[in-house]
């Protein structure tokens, strides 16, 4: 429900159109997306009478992202949208104005994100050229090289830095430029996109964004990157990815995804994308997927969990 204070509500400070989105409902860990629109006088009579007003005026417009938490507030406030003063002179006709609310309930993502423990494994990292020196080994994955840091890998992933320990040592450039450094040539087959990926995750703590691993954030390249968060224990960039793969989930993309949820072990992402297909027609239409066949062909065991999952909720 939408609470309009056209002087400030109860508490506040006063002289502004306060707006509260309150919630009545037993709902919780809900997050929604609410935007608030008060229209100027030309397009509220506009408005009313059903025309279209050219040139457009000045309307004043706030939208947010709230989250209800499991317990606690349930009444979420905008304290000052609009002062008193412009709504009686701009917006208001015959002493109304007219408010558009727009809401949307943005999907709920149940798969938790652990808090980081960047700041902890990474510790005094802003110093690290500075007290390391400059990058002092390397890693070549889909004809890329990339420069590394021994000791930020140390402390984020046993796995690289194992890769790193058996690592030969390649001549100087021809040049003569620079000195020869540890070259690991991982025995895994990930792309160079996914492997940068995982660096940016060790240096950064986060998923890439936009082009800056060399292709766009695609469904596919998450993927890839679960696959190489299980094969170097990155418990945390799993479950990144894993929230990524279920914000994206559909009856196209379903079956794959639920492969790789099943083949890298992230129990939490395969439990829901089981639950999805459970769900009204979407086992029905992802089965006529091509996607669903090779599944099938890949995972058969996966058939079994799903028909258990069927038996429990139709008991």
């Amino acid at each position: 429900m939408v609470h309009c204070y056209p002087r400030g509500a109860p508490g506040e400070a006063g002289g502004h159109l306060s707006i509260h989105l309150v919630n009545h409902t037993n709902a919780r860990n809900a997050k929604v997306l609410f935007e608030a629109i008060v229209l100027c006088r030309a397009d509220a009579e506009a408005t009313a009478a059903g025309v279209v007003v050219a040139p457009p005026c000045k309307n004043y417009h706030a939208s947010s992202v709230f989250e209800y938490p499991p317990e606690g507030s349930h009444r979420f406030p905008w304290p000052r949208v609009v002062s008193a003063t412009d709504l009686q002179q701009h917006c208001a006709v015959g002493g109304h104005a007219t408010v558009v609310c727009g809401l949307a309930v943005l999907r709920h993502n149940p798969i938790p994100a652990p808090p980081s423990t960047y700041a902890a494994d990474a510790a005094g990292l802003l110093e690290a050229r500075r007290k390391f020196g400059d990058p002092d080994a390397a890693f070549a994955v889909g004809g890329r090289t990339f420069d590394v840091v021994r000791k930020v890998l140390a402390a984020r992933s046993a796995v690289l830095t194992a890769e790193l320990d058996g690592a030969e040592v390649e001549p100087p450039t021809t040049d003569g430029a620079g000195a020869a450094v540890p070259v690991a040539r991982p025995r895994h087959e990930f792309g160079a996109s996914t492997f940068c990926a995982v660096l940016l995750y060790v240096y950064c703590d986060r998923l890439p964004r936009g082009n800056e691993c060399g292709c766009p954030v695609t469904i596919e390249l998450v993927r890839d990157i679960l696959a190489a968060s299980d094969w170097y224990k990155l418990d945390r960039l799993k479950l990144l990815c894993a929230r990524r793969l279920w914000d994206g989930l559909s009856v196209e993309t379903v079956s794959k995804t639920l492969w790789y949820a099943d083949t890298y072990r992230c129990p939490e992402l395969k439990s829901l994308c089981i639950d999805f297909l459970t769900v009204g027609d979407n086992f029905k239409n992802a089965f006529s997927t091509e996607d669903f066949g090779w599944l099938i062909q890949n995972s058969p065991s996966v058939l079994d969990d799903l028909r258990r999952r069927f038996e429990a909720k139709n008991a």
